[in-house]
């Protein structure tokens, strides 16, 4: 039937009728209908929607039943079909209502799924009924989210043991090198490192995150005219020089290696996080230089420094806002 507007006997406009099932007895169809208003000079669009019989093999216009919605009825249909429809044919129980969300809004909600589910947020996504760029966006903001909490925190006494959390959480900080943290952290039945984990080239590194705050990073003494690592820091680099030491001396234990998911072992090498270098002169920042490039294995990063990389990463400085208010989906 060709795609275009009937008119009735009666001058009513009306679209071509859609069958929409045919049964043994019955068939149902849908036509929608302009139908002028009382009121001068308005029309209502109406869909009449009915099941008429079928007799002795002949299909008739004789309706077993009919309905006809008024426009207010046919566009709440309308809408709640928009509404359920999809998140029903996915089986899911959360979802978004983007009638007249505006992005803002629609950002904030998507997010709260995300954070709660990312199973159904992800499905959203691949449904296609959400552009895969409000992933992105969703990604920086709690990216910027957790810089702000980073900055608040490395001015406050937490514990260690608060900072392993965050890390665990927030590992994309650390660096894009790392591509897993494993499950496991026991090394030996002695050693248990803060983080093992899967280097981008699939080999097993350490990281090892010690306090902003309480621990002091150069000794209070210069020897001869020469910045030295305190001895909380010496203490911290042994802790991890041990610690390359036991994996490399597991790299052929069958069982260290089904704990840590296979990862293969070659030359270790281990992540310092310790201690703060807001304040440094350049005198301290050529002697923090000079002290990394003593080791091979073990790589020393500050507070500091991992904010200066994130920021970096992302283009930001202190007074920037890593979100638009125009978001781009």
């Amino acid at each position: 039937m060709d795609n275009k507007i009937l008119e009735s006997q009666k001058g009513i406009p009306y679209a071509p009728p859609k069958r929409l099932g045919t049964k043994k007895q019955v068939y149902t169809q849908a036509i929608l209908q302009k139908i002028p208003h009382a009121t001068e000079g308005k029309v209502d669009i109406c869909l009449k929607v009915g099941r008429y019989k079928i007799s002795g093999g002949i299909e008739t216009d004789c309706p077993k039943s009919e309905l006809t919605l008024t426009f207010e009825e046919l566009k709440n249909l309308i809408n709640y079909i928009e509404q359920y429809y999809k998140p029903l044919e996915l089986e899911v129980e959360k979802f978004i209502s983007v009638g007249n969300t505006d992005s803002k809004q629609l950002l904030l909600q998507f997010k709260s799924i995300a954070d709660s589910d990312e199973e159904v947020a992800t499905q959203l996504i691949e449904s296609g009924l959400l552009s895969d760029k409000i992933y992105i966006t969703i990604d920086l903001i709690r990216k910027q989210k957790a810089l702000d909490d980073f900055i608040d925190a490395i001015d406050k006494d937490y514990a260690e043991s608060y900072w392993q959390e965050w890390f665990k959480i927030n590992k994309w900080i650390l660096g894009s090198e790392y591509m897993e943290i494993l499950d496991e952290r026991r090394i030996d039945s002695g050693n248990i490192a803060d983080y093992l984990v899967k280097a981008f080239d699939g080999f097993l590194d350490i990281v090892e995150i010690k306090k902003p705050n309480g621990l002091k990073f150069w000794a209070e003494t210069k020897d001869h005219d020469n910045y030295i690592p305190s001895s909380d820091l010496i203490k911290a680099i042994t802790q991890c020089q041990n610690y390359l030491y036991e994996i490399e001396r597991e790299s052929n234990s069958a069982k260290f290696l089904e704990r840590t998911n296979e990862t293969k072992i070659i030359k270790p090498r281990c992540m310092l996080v310790f201690g703060r270098s807001n304040d440094w002169s350049a005198d301290k920042q050529k002697a923090f230089r000079m002290l990394n490039s003593m080791y091979t294995q073990i790589s020393i990063m500050t507070y500091d420094h991992l904010l200066s990389r994130a920021k970096n990463i992302f283009g930001i400085s202190d007074e920037d806002n890593i979100i638009d208010e125009d978001l781009p989906f």
